[in-house]
């Protein structure tokens, strides 16, 4: 069984991030990796010929910030239990460098699937919203990314939004979003923004196609026509449809930055309480 990963600074967002990330490891009955990481200053010697200064201060450091670490994961079983959920799922591990490095060795070393982190504040998805620790490990880190809004209270999970342009490369990620969801036992929505400009046949040839890939599984397409904005067509379909999480693609660096940037995103999931789940594309997919 592969494992879920929830990075964290044990602030109040993530803490919240955290009760949604155990509920989800005990629905699916898998183990939290719960990961710490610092970053040891860089120091110079003040006095020459003193060198052996810098160990003794780098080692109050870690000590510190261990001292931190050692109170707070306490703290997170106790939570656990306040919200009657099983803290034997946790695994707590301190590590030194960065969240992005940090969450790559984590990720390798213990077969990580999905790795869930906080955001904050309520005011549009931009790096000082999402936190600048979440956008570096969506764009570094292979694994998907669940980000948790401030304002997201944990309910089981029954529908999932995937937006698509029908790409192949859509694939993999519908895949993994299907499988996720079974686990769940949650309806899947493939969700496609009719474009003015495009023939509308197409779409619809896409659908019934990828339609039987997914036999017997619980998926839906969902053709929407646009709306003043995709933006606005995607938002008002979350809404009416009080959908529990949205699964996007990840298509590269640009994408990604036109996403944080766009109003898709300020009127969207972190405008709301709405998870939003982040795949990579798949670089071998054709």
């Amino acid at each position: 069984m592969r494992h879920i990963l929830f990075p964290t600074d044990f602030s109040e967002a993530a803490n919240n991030a955290f009760l949604y990330a155990l509920n989800l490891a005990n629905q699916l009955d898998t183990k939290l990796f719960v990961l710490y990481s610092y970053i040891t200053p860089v120091l110079s010697a003040t006095h020459a010929g003193q060198p052996e200064m810098l160990a003794d201060v780098y080692q109050q450091v870690e000590l510190s910030k261990f001292d931190y670490f050692k109170k707070q994961a306490p703290a997170l079983r106790e939570l656990a239990q306040n919200h009657k959920l099983d803290p034997s799922k946790l695994v707590f591990i301190f590590e030194e460098g960065t969240v992005v490095s940090s969450v790559k060795k984590v990720a390798k070393s213990e077969d990580i699937r999905l790795i869930v982190m906080g955001t904050y504040g309520a005011s549009g998805f931009t790096e000082k919203f999402i936190g600048t620790n979440t956008v570096a490990v969506i764009q570094n880190v292979q694994q998907p990314v669940l980000a948790i809004p401030s304002q997201a209270k944990y309910a089981p999970i029954k529908k999932v939004a995937f937006t698509t342009l029908f790409r192949e490369k859509d694939l993999p990620a519908l895949e993994e979003v299907v499988s996720m969801a079974s686990l769940v036992n949650a309806e899947v929505y493939c969700t496609h923004v009719m474009d003015d400009a495009s023939n509308p046949a197409k779409p619809l040839l896409y659908g019934e196609d990828w339609g039987k890939k997914f036999q017997g599984k619980k998926l839906d397409f969902v053709f929407l026509e646009k709306k003043v904005s995709v933006e606005e067509t995607i938002n008002s379909f979350l809404m009416e449809n009080k959908i529990d999480l949205l699964a996007i693609v990840k298509r590269n660096r640009n994408f990604f930055d036109r996403l944080v940037n766009s109003s898709l995103s300020n009127k969207l999931a972190f405008h709301s309480d709405t998870p939003i789940l982040v795949f990579h594309e798949e670089k071998d997919a054709k």
